[in-house]
């Protein structure tokens, strides 16, 4: 039987690359576009300047120059089609061990969202690809409406937070990338877990996992968290 929802404690979920490990995906469809612009990005740009962030910064980095609402959504809408049609070639799934991760939260009452960069027509193609609705309420699927600042500004985080009825103190966040990581620690979360879904070397000193049934139900998310800053170590 579910439990009634604890408004207590919260755990929030980036996606791509988190929930779900896209990554090659990503980097086949950027490769694709670059190349059809003569544009050559390195990993450690990709890394810092393209994943997890929204599309207006990402592509006025590409471009070199500041570009308006509607192009910037034309540019990753025609970015995207690459994206969905990769998708489209694979059999894909959520990230190993996150159903009974996600199932068991619920179970136990804890609020759950998701806070991606992804914009509007990719989070509408994950919820019909993965049924994200069995386990997320819509209205918790926090997205780069146009609206909201990107990663690594906090935004996304504490807007879910918002949405959740939690405070920051009381909230997981799980990420892979660093903008993401860099987001969760300017939203002042009380703990951050890695995903490596992509066999990483992080600066950061949070618990990494490379499978969801690494995470400990109990220890890694439930308050209070030892806090630590990035760089430093858990001990």
């Amino acid at each position: 039987m579910k439990h009634a929802e604890s408004r207590s404690i919260g755990v929030v979920f980036d996606f791509n690359g988190t929930l779900f490990w896209d990554t090659e995906y990503q980097e086949r469809s950027w490769d694709t576009y670059l190349a059809k612009y003569g544009v050559e990005l390195t990993k450690e740009e990709k890394l810092t300047r393209i994943h997890g962030r929204n599309g207006k910064d990402s592509f006025e980095y590409i471009f070199k120059r500041e570009l308006g609402r509607e192009e910037v959504a034309r540019l990753i809408e025609e970015k995207e089609e690459y994206y969905r049609e990769e998708c489209e070639q694979q059999e894909v799934a959520l990230a190993p061990g996150a159903v009974p991760l996600i199932e068991d939260l619920l179970e136990r009452g804890v609020s759950i969202a998701i806070a991606t960069a992804a914009g509007k027509t990719n989070v509408e193609y994950f919820i019909r690809k993965f049924d994200l609705l069995a386990h997320f309420a819509r209205e918790r699927i926090v997205y780069n409406d146009g609206t909201i600042a990107g990663k690594p500004a906090p935004d996304l985080f504490l807007e879910a937070m918002r949405r959740l009825g939690t405070e920051d103190r009381n909230t997981t966040v799980f990420e892979d990338s660093y903008a993401g990581i860099q987001a969760a620690e300017n939203a002042h979360v009380g703990n951050i877990i890695i995903v490596n879904s992509n066999n990483e070397s992080y600066p950061f000193a949070y618990k990494t996992i490379r499978h969801f049934d690494e995470v400990d139900r109990e220890t890694d998310l439930t308050p209070p968290f030892r806090r630590a800053a990035s760089g430093e170590p858990r001990g």
